[in-house]
């Protein structure tokens, strides 16, 4: 009995593990809450691999290098709110500087958005 017990707990922490992550198909557009010099607001592409945590907004996602290989990235928040109590999210660039994403669309759906 304590066996399947054990079993069934396993199985259970297991599914509501999975059920987590949920993985996202076709492209999403990253919008960075940075402008150029014309006005437009910055944005990048993510279409590799991409996953949500439903529990805490956070995405991964990978970048394929030129050389074939590819990297996981993500896109974070801050641990603690700021004084509104929302949490800011942000990109780490490629020479690491934290890059403040305002939100993130992907088809008809937008995640982040305050």
């Amino acid at each position: 009995m304590k066996k399947l017990s054990v079993i069934f707990l396993f199985l259970l922490i297991s599914f509501s593990s999975c059920t987590e992550v949920e993985e996202l198909s076709g492209e999403c557009i990253v919008y960075l809450k940075e402008f150029d010099d014309s006005g437009t607001q910055l944005s990048y592409v993510i279409d590799q691999d991409v996953r949500r945590n439903k529990k805490t907004g956070v995405f991964t996602y990978r970048v394929m290098l030129e050389d074939g290989r590819s990297r996981l990235w993500s896109i974070s928040r801050d641990p603690e709110p700021d004084e509104n109590g929302n949490y800011i999210y942000f990109s780490k660039s490629q020479n690491g500087e934290k890059i403040e994403v305002d939100y993130v669309q992907c088809a008809n759906d937008v995640y982040l958005a305050d």
